[in-house]
């Protein structure tokens, strides 16, 4: 138990240095042509006008959900933008901060918005 408790304080510790030190929000201009990459230190949203894409975020941090407990860990979503959809089926959000659905206390350490995938698919089936 005393383990457990050390690495969600290390993780906490480490979420807070990068929180002092990132922009906590931000918007920018992404591939492909019309997104726009929303983020912050915890994730990323995205929205674009039209097309088929994939939000990919790099985590670090705590995850007991699959994979090593401690240290990186990748979250995504394919979205295919469809204007008779709502918004919230249209827009992705990946947050490495789910510690009570999916045990995950981390930080974003990369987000993009690309047409392929560049990184391992997520090990579980939720993210």
């Amino acid at each position: 138990m005393t383990g457990v408790r050390r690495m969600v304080a290390t993780a906490i510790l480490i979420a807070t240095a990068a929180t002092t030190t990132t922009v906590v929000s931000a918007s920018a201009l992404a591939d492909p042509q019309g997104c726009t990459l929303d983020r912050w230190w915890s994730g990323a949203s995205a929205h674009c006008a039209e097309g088929t894409y994939i939000l990919e975020v790099d985590c670090f941090g705590v995850s007991v959900s699959g994979g090593q407990p401690f240290g990186p860990y990748f979250k995504s979503a394919t979205i295919r933008t469809d204007p008779n959809l709502d918004p919230i089926f249209t827009h992705p959000v990946r947050d490495c901060m789910m510690p009570l659905t999916l045990g995950q206390l981390g930080i974003a350490t990369d987000v993009r918005i690309t047409p392929v995938p560049t990184r391992p698919a997520p090990s579980n089936a939720y993210e």
